[in-house]
């Protein structure tokens, strides 16, 4: 559940400036010439990668700073991994391929390949069911990741109480926050928040993603799943 939360710090220097450069590294990003040839030859540079990691660690600044300014008493802590139990949905498709370049060749892949196939698979059955209640896109949406939270799944990337893949983390799970105790998260007493990228980085970021030009899913385990299945994509070696 999201609830409207007043960040006045938004607006401060220094969250202006982190805007700024979130949105010249998203350029940047956008500016690779093999992103139009990723259809084509599956492969995007060390560079392009490198370019994700630098806006990621601009993200946490512009997230860290904003918690602290606006003097946000933020309950997540190490640990608790309370939102890992949710579906993780709103992934771009260049992190999908990030990820699947982290993960492809480690030797716990093919444990984790599987248990994202039973999520994938799992989370579409919620999808259909809430699409025989009727309602729009939107509603059928908010139903089925409501049931998939209240199954209280770990992610496939949980080892322990810990992401595996921390450093690496998409975009939606580094957004989410609450205000009050993580056990409340998915319920009508949880108030949370997420503290999204800047506008005209993520428009850029969202234009980025859709030139990429495969079928995915926003939503992280059915998208790593398909990606896995085109066997013609290898964004990890050289093409």
């Amino acid at each position: 559940m999201q609830d409207t939360i007043s960040i006045p710090s938004l607006g401060d220097p220094e969250s202006l400036r982190l805007a700024v450069e979130m949105t010249r590294i998203a350029r940047d990003m956008a500016a690779c010439e093999e992103v139009d040839r990723f259809a084509a030859t599956g492969w995007l540079p060390d560079r392009f990668f490198d370019l994700l990691d630098a806006f990621y660690a601009l993200y946490d600044s512009y997230i860290g700073h904003n918690i602290g300014a606006s003097r946000l008493r933020i309950q997540c802590q190490a640990g608790c991994a309370r939102c890992c139990r949710q579906a993780v949905h709103g992934v771009y498709s260049f992190e999908i391929i990030s990820l699947y370049r982290q993960l492809r060749s480690r030797p716990d892949y093919p444990g984790i390949h599987d248990a994202f196939l039973r999520q994938a698979n799992e989370f579409q059955a919620l999808m259909a069911d809430a699409g025989a209640r009727g309602g729009d896109a939107g509603d059928v949406l908010t139903r089925a990741l409501r049931a998939y939270a209240a199954k209280g799944n770990g992610c496939a990337l949980l080892v322990g109480s810990q992401c595996g893949v921390y450093e690496h983390r998409p975009v939606p799970c580094r957004m989410y926050h609450s205000l009050t105790d993580p056990i409340l998260c998915v319920t009508p007493l949880g108030h949370t928040f997420n503290l999204e990228p800047p506008a005209q980085a993520a428009e850029i970021l969202a234009g980025l993603s859709d030139r990429l030009a495969f079928p995915y899913s926003e939503f992280l385990a059915q998208g790593l799943v398909v990606f896995a299945a085109q066997r013609q994509f290898r964004p990890w070696a050289p093409a």
